[in-house]
């Protein structure tokens, strides 16, 4: 997204630490928790070997979503490529950085609501997912991926279609697709949506436009329902670390760029 990625480690500097999108008060205790555990490593090395903090961020998100694979079921090792720098406050430009902060990120369904748009946001989420050169079918599991493990910026239950937050399965894409469900606008604007239940009425989720655009797209509902299908968790949960991978290695210009692709061997679903 020309933000430079984890490179840098910038998230624990100003302004990036305190941008709303990114929930400062999140983001203060992720960065003491790693800021001890690279200081407890570090401490601990000889020979000058260090890990950086920008490291550390990265390799801690493949954790995660390997736990998050393992409690839905499939065992999967995400790829990690060490290397990433750290930058300091006195080499970060706040002023200009600032002009990069972002008024809509569909990843985390942020979407500033003080600004004027000419167009929906779901058009600014297609522009974001293009920055990061994602393929259709690349944007789709890693948003539906994103959405189960319940990271929207303000911990809102938008596009959380599951009653298992934090496990990284295809409930987004079953819930999404299935005719159980119908869609009424919850808001004038039609930016927010309650998914009811059709026999009783009574709302299941709630989502955003930037949630039912894999529904209602074409190109994009196609996707979603090969994931939806009783074979696509294993899928998604391939295709999802596919897409986080070839995401975080975005910043690494400094080593040969990698497809993102894993092996049939790579994920293993668990008997």
């Amino acid at each position: 997204d020309k933000r430079g990625g984890a490179n840098g480690g910038r998230i624990r500097l100003e302004p990036q630490r305190s941008w709303p999108v990114n929930n400062p008060s999140q983001v203060d205790r992720v960065v003491t928790a790693l800021e001890q555990v690279q200081a407890g490593f570090n401490g601990k090395q000889a020979g000058g070997k260090k890990v950086s903090f920008a490291d550390l961020v990265v390799l801690g998100g493949c954790a995660a979503v390997e736990q998050a694979a393992k409690q839905g079921g499939v065992d999967v090792t995400v790829p990690f490529t060490p290397g990433r720098m750290d930058t300091t406050q006195e080499h970060t430009d706040v002023e200009q950085f600032n002009w990069l902060q972002p008024v809509s990120d569909g990843f985390r369904n942020y979407h500033r609501t003080d600004i004027g748009y000419n167009v929906p946001s779901e058009q600014i989420f297609l522009d974001r997912a293009a920055l990061l050169s994602l393929s259709a079918p690349e944007w789709t599991a890693l948003t539906g991926g994103l959405r189960v493990l319940d990271v929207n910026w303000d911990g809102s239950k938008h596009g959380v279609f599951t009653d298992r937050p934090g496990v990284l399965t295809s409930d987004f894409f079953k819930h999404l697709t299935t005719m159980d469900l119908e869609w009424e606008k919850a808001d004038a604007q039609g930016s927010s949506f309650a998914l009811n239940d059709r026999e009783t009425g009574q709302t299941k989720f709630t989502g955003t436009r930037c949630d039912l655009i894999f529904g209602s797209n074409s190109q994009l509902r196609q996707v979603a329902e090969v994931y939806a299908a009783d074979d696509g968790h294993g899928r998604l949960v391939h295709d999802f670390v596919a897409a986080w991978h070839k995401v975080m290695m975005l910043d690494r210009y400094d080593v040969k760029r990698q497809d993102g692709k894993l092996s049939a061997n790579d994920v293993q679903t668990v008997a």
